[in-house]
Order: C-alpha cells, then sequence, then structure tokens
C-alpha cells in the first residue's frame, strides 16, 4: 500500500469504531475552517471517548491544563482526532503510568523486559509522554520532544531510558529547523556516532539551516528522525543515562517506517546501528498481553481492536 492508501484504511477503522461507540462525527483536522470526517469526534474534552479509561482521560487534561510554552501538545487534536499519534501515544502508555501509581511496578517491569529483551531492563521506573525537558537550551533548543520515555534501571543498576516514537499514519517529516540557535552541529560532533562522510554532510546542512535564505537543495538534512535520535544521545549525556535507545513504535503494514528507520542507522558507525530500532504496534501489544494480569487488561485490548489495522 502507498501511505495514502494505508491511511485512509485507518481512518475507515477509526470512523467505524467511533460508529459502534455510537458518536456523531466531527470536523477536521482544526475546529475552525474543519470539514466533517469520519475520524473526528464531537466534544471529546467533555466526553473522553478518545482514550482507552477514565485514567487516560484525566492525564490529557491535566496536561493541557499544565502545558508548558515549549510543548507542542495540540488540544483539539488530541481529544477529537481519532486518526492522530498523539492520543495513541497516551492510550498505549498511559496504563503504564496507571499501574507505576498502583505499585505494580514489578508488573510494569517484567512486560518492558519482554517487549525489549535487549535493553537490558532491570526495573522500570517511570513511564512518561510527550516529553520535553523545559530548559531545552540544554539539548537541541528547539521543540523536538519524546513521544514517549521509558525509564528504568538496567541490568547493572544504572539509569536508562528508551526514547520511543509513535507512529500510527504519520510519515517521519523531512522538513529541518530554520532557527539559528539550534545546537544540531555541536551535539553532531559530540556524540560522534554518524559516519564521517554523513557527519560532514550533517554539519554543513546544519549551518546552512540556519540561515533562512539558503537553499538545502541536494543536502543530508536534519529531518525529524536525526533530531529525534540527536535528542535521545544528548538527553542521555546530559543526564547521565548508562544507556539510551531510539525506537520508532508503528503498525506492521506502516509503508514507510521500515524505511525511515533503516535511513538513519545505514548513517551511523557500525558500532552504533543498535542504538535505533523500530517495534511494529502488533508485536508491542501482543507481548505486553503475553505477561499482562488479566485485571489489567482491558485498556490494551481497547487498544489492539482500535487501533491494530484488520
Amino acid at each position: 500500500m502507498t501511505i495514502r492508501e494505508f491511511t485512509q484504511k485507518c481512518r475507515e477503522q477509526q470512523g467505524k469504531y467511533r460508529e459502534r461507540m455510537g458518536e456523531p462525527m466531527g470536523v477536521g483536522p482544526h475546529l475552525k475552517k474543519g470539514t466533517p470526517q469520519i475520524n473526528m469526534l464531537v466534544d471529546g474534552d467533555k466526553t473522553g471517548k478518545n482514550f482507552v479509561n477514565e485514567f487516560t482521560f484525566n492525564y490529557a487534561k491535566c496536561r493541557v491544563e499544565k502545558k508548558q510554552p515549549h510543548e507542542t501538545i495540540d488540544e483539539y487534536r488530541l481529544f477529537n482526532n481519532m486518526l492522530s499519534s498523539q492520543p495513541m501515544a497516551f492510550n498505549l502508555f498511559c496504563p503504564f503510568i496507571q499501574m507505576l501509581e498502583q505499585g505494580k511496578g514489578d508488573i510494569v517491569s517484567r512486560i518492558f523486559q519482554n517487549i525489549f529483551p535487549d535493553k537490558y531492563i532491570s526495573e522500570v521506573t517511570e513511564v512518561g509522554l510527550e516529553y520535553l525537558d523545559t530548559d531545552i537550551k540544554k539539548y537541541l533548543n528547539d521543540n523536538t520532544a519524546m513521544d514517549a520515555i521509558v525509564r528504568y534501571k538496567d541490568t547493572n543498576g544504572k539509569p536508562a531510558f528508551i526514547a520511543i516514537e509513535t507512529k500510527y499514519t504519520d510519515v517521519l517529516g523531512e522538513n529541518t529547523s530554520r532557527k539559528g540557535d539550534v545546537r544540531y552541529d555541536e551535539w553532531i560532533k559530540r556524540i560522534g556516532m554518524f559516519k564521517p562522510e554523513t557527519e560532514a554532510e550533517l554539519l554543513k546542512s546544519a549551518e546552512a539551516a540556519k540561515d533562512k535564505n539558503k537553499k538545502l537543495d541536494g543536502m543530508k538534512v536534519v529531518t525529524q528522525i536525526y533530531r529525534n535520535f540527536l535528542l535521545t544521545e544528548c538527553y542521555g549525556i546530559v543526564e547521565g543515562a548508562n544507556r539510551c535507545y531510539s525506537v520508532v513504535l508503528a503498525p506492521a503494514k506502516h509503508p514507510t517506517t521500515e524505511k525511515e528507520v533503516a535511513s538513519l542507522r545505514n548513517e551511523l558507525k557500525p558500532e552504533f546501528q543498535h542504538k535505533i530500532s523500530a517495534i511494529s504496534l502488533e508485536d508491542f501489544i501482543t507481548k505486553t498481553l503475553e505477561v499482562c494480569p488479566d485485571e489489567d487488561k482491558a485498556p490494551f485490548e481497547y487498544f489492539k481492536n482500535r487501533y491494530i489495522p484488520k
């Protein structure tokens, strides 16, 4: 399938799910000047129908109420767009936050050990969403955020984390920041993980991008997947993490994920290529349900029924 065909298939799936809930069709992608779309809800900020349970709905409301200036949470999209990857991330990871708050950290740890057997997970300590440290100047100095972050103690008892980019029908963008004060070039050099020729090309384009009048045609630009990776690595350095990994989470049939991940992995030195990987939503949910106790399965079953492409 093309990405257009895949998106339409997922849109229709969300539209049918909305109809089964008995919810009217809303407008999108924005409230103002939006058009009727089968994947849009009406008054989702009041009904909570875009979320797996009450806990997730309340978490979303709290994040909107306490939104920081650097955060890119879109309130209308979060509450009303059933096709958006932002509420999808909330629906997948908030149940883990709830379990941690209920004192079920041992279960959460076993689940993530099952999902990521190669990440040296000993004990999961925190799960976060739309995470970006408030002091962005310490990192990339842009609005790049981690869709989800799983913090844990590794098998050496040291702090580690996995930064997760969640995608439903999204394509990791080709856009690059044209702000003059971003720190891409500094971190590209500091982490030292790119092949020499790639590093040289990225540094050239990062410098050119600071000048809005310069054209970037033909350059290897710092696209979203590069920015996500850079954020993970610089955050790991600043925070003193013993291990950190970047993971892209998307449906198995998503048409572009494999190519996007390979486009970055192939530019890394061989010894660092394991730091970027992809996992399908199908595998993530299957491995979660393999370990999750019956009394905690409901939100994950909801997720499976709603999001996994039929």
